[in-house]
């Protein structure tokens, strides 16, 4: 039916596939947003010397807070000004793929309403956060 990941692979199957032969479910992943949160040295060490060299939310939260920061954030924020968003602002939210034709206007995608409609109860059962629209989709490696 669709490219799973192995994580989410009971759940994917069950989301009944669409009707319409253009819309396919292609898998569940979990995202976050704007991005992956990225360690640095100074998260390591903070938790090497801190945390019994266990680097876990608390210790990368406590790194914060003696000068640690998303290295991603960092950078965008030298290079453009963007702000830098502490380790609770990047978000996760598990994800459902399904894959649109190309260059379409998902207003028009002809069924795709009435689908999404109909596995909303589902998608509310297990607990995703949002809808992706590819035009296509990559298998991620395992």
């Amino acid at each position: 039916m669709s490219e799973n990941t192995d994580e989410f692979s009971d759940e994917l199957n069950q989301i009944p596939s669409p009707n319409e032969p253009h819309i396919k479910v292609k898998g569940i992943r979990n995202i976050t947003l704007p991005h992956p949160y990225c360690i640095t040295t100074k998260h390591v060490a903070y938790a090497s010397d801190h945390y019994h060299g266990i680097l876990g939310k608390d210790a990368i939260i406590d790194a914060e807070k003696h000068g640690a920061k998303c290295d991603i954030c960092r950078k965008a924020n030298k290079k453009h000004g963007s702000p830098i968003l502490a380790f609770d602002e990047h978000i996760t939210q598990k994800t459902l793929f399904i894959e649109v034709p190309q260059n379409s206007d998902l207003n028009r995608v002809e069924g795709l309403h009435a689908y999404l409609l109909r596995i909303k109860p589902i998608a509310d059962d297990l607990h995703i956060d949002g809808f992706a629209f590819p035009t296509s989709f990559k298998k991620e490696p395992k």
